[in-house]
């Protein structure tokens, strides 16, 4: 045999290889739109099953074993549990019942593995907010994996389990920063309700430790429960870890009202630079006028970061307007840039502009003109 016939051989054993793996490739696409759709048939076949269970009290016909560890019916009782709301949930909850589905789901969940099928468990435990699953997903808020632990978070928020609340909260010591941010997000879903939990471990950990208490501020933050106003600003009255008390700060845009006014102040005083700028913020989240004469003086403050939060809290204050525009006639020039730059955020240059391009412009637009582009003649 020779060089030519070897390599002809050699050219047709790879076009045959590559003729076999795309004849597999297309099999396989076949087999799996065919699974696809043919369990996508079976979850109608289930909703239609389980609407006529709802609808009819009475209905005598029973959910087997086979069919509660159908995947297709796990997914169908998903989407009904999501598309109905008050009495329709306990009804569908006394249907499965009898299935023992959550039972079946709650033992694939304590296996070891394998890990999908365990996820999958958690997720749809989740997704049903039975308060039938409460002892398994408490029992899992400490599993080794962090996406079960997560899931199980979730489904005690979704069936508002309130003793779950101390529980997801004293997980907020242990937990990576991903975990942390989802378990604040299911403790954002309890609403008001958490808000003492939080404030009770806030007020005990703040001493000694900082990420879970951090964690713990903002997520009050978010809630937006102004009871808890009063003792975040008795905690930064308290606090060292220097970034609770950013959180803290932060925080009290959102919940302190004008009761954090005088705290806020202190702050403003701070030789930690983030303080001062997170108070500036805070101070135009909280939306009191009052707070005009301290922002002004600290638009001259040395950081760049400082001046800019506190203009651009001057600017969605009432009556902070003005008073940026008499920042622009100070001999400070870092006050006269941070007054100049918020106005512009705030849609004044572009305004003052148009006025003056219209023949017209006050001797305030004149002067912001002039200060941005420096080629615009301030009359007075």
């Amino acid at each position: 045999m020779n060089g030519t016939q070897t390599l002809m051989i050699a050219i047709l054993v790879v076009f045959t290889a590559d003729a076999v793996l795309l004849s597999a490739m297309i099999l396989l696409k076949t087999v799996h739109r065919h699974i696809v759709q043919n369990q996508a048939g079976r979850r109608r076949e289930y909703l239609l099953m389980l609407s006529r269970h709802l609808a009819s009290p009475n209905h005598t016909v029973p959910i087997g074993r086979r069919t509660a560890e159908d995947p297709a019916f796990l997914d169908a009782v998903i989407d009904l549990r999501n598309a109905v709301a008050g009495p329709a949930v306990d009804r569908l909850s006394g249907i499965l019942g009898g299935s023992g589905i959550v039972e079946r789901q709650s033992a694939r969940l304590r296996r070891r593995f394998p890990l999908g099928r365990r996820l999958q468990a958690a997720v749809f435990l989740a997704e049903l907010g039975d308060e039938s699953s409460v002892a398994i997903l408490l029992e899992h808020l400490s599993d080794q994996e962090p996406e079960i632990r997560i899931q199980c978070a979730r489904g005690l928020s979704r069936m508002q389990w309130t003793p779950g609340i101390d529980a997801i909260v004293a997980r907020f010591s242990v937990e990576t920063p991903w975990v942390r941010a989802r378990f604040a997000d299911t403790l954002i879903g309890f609403g008001n309700k958490a808000t003492w939990p939080l404030l009770a471990y806030i007020r005990f950990n703040h001493r000694f430790e900082t990420e879970g208490p951090a964690a713990a501020i903002r997520t009050l933050a978010t809630i937006g429960d102004i009871q808890a106003g009063p003792v975040l600003i008795e905690i930064l009255g308290e606090a060292e870890d220097p970034e609770v008390q950013i959180a803290l700060v932060e925080a009290l845009g959102s919940v302190g009202g004008p009761h954090a006014h005088k705290i806020l102040g202190e702050r403003l005083q701070s030789g930690d630079w983030r303080l001062r700028a997170k108070a500036g913020s805070a101070f135009g989240d909280i939306g009191d006028p009052s707070a005009i004469p301290t922002l002004f003086h600290s638009l001259e403050d040395e950081n760049w970061w400082v001046r800019r939060n506190s203009a651009s809290a001057m600017a969605r204050l009432p009556g902070g307007i003005p008073a940026l525009y008499a920042a622009l006639k100070t001999d400070d020039a870092f006050a006269k840039d941070a007054a100049a730059e918020a106005l512009a955020d705030a849609g004044e240059l572009i305004a003052a502009r148009q006025r003056v391009q219209d023949g017209g412009g006050s001797g305030q637009d004149r002067l912001l003109l002039s200060h941005m582009h420096g080629d615009i003649t301030v009359q007075a």
